[in-house]
């Protein structure tokens, strides 16, 4: 005769030693960690030379004078802060996942990604914005 769960436990509840019993905890990888932590403490140097480009590229706009267009006036500050915001979200993701112990890495590389495409468009928009 089977044996009975405690009280409280619903009979579908996986019992430890029972087959179909949850799994214990996963550590992440050694290697992710290492990998995120590189990220993490490479990505702020990258960082600050996008952001010295973004405040460089307001020379650009010497041909146009004071009326660029909403264009040129919305890419250099995305330019110059966008860096830093997409690296503070993904940095805390990433340590949130590793305190988690989940995997990291691919946070870190999503990261890096979006601030790519949002950095090279609004390089985009400077620049042809300034024509």
């Amino acid at each position: 005769m089977p044996q009975s769960p405690p009280f409280g436990i619903p009979s579908n509840t996986p019992q430890p030693g029972r087959l179909g019993a949850a799994p214990q905890h996963r550590q992440g990888s050694p290697a992710d960690k290492a990998i995120t932590i590189v990220l993490v403490c490479l990505a702020p140097p990258v960082c600050v030379g996008t952001s010295f480009w973004g405040v460089f590229s307001v020379m650009a706009t010497a041909s146009c004078g004071s009326d660029c267009g909403g264009a040129v006036d919305m890419a250099i500050p995305l330019m110059i802060f966008s860096p830093w915001v997409v690296w503070l979200i993904a940095t805390v993701w990433a340590i949130v996942r590793l305190v988690r112990k989940q995997p990291a890495v691919w946070v870190m590389l999503l990261g890096l990604g979006m601030a790519t495409v949002i950095y090279v468009a609004a390089n985009i928009m400077l620049f042809t914005g300034v024509g």
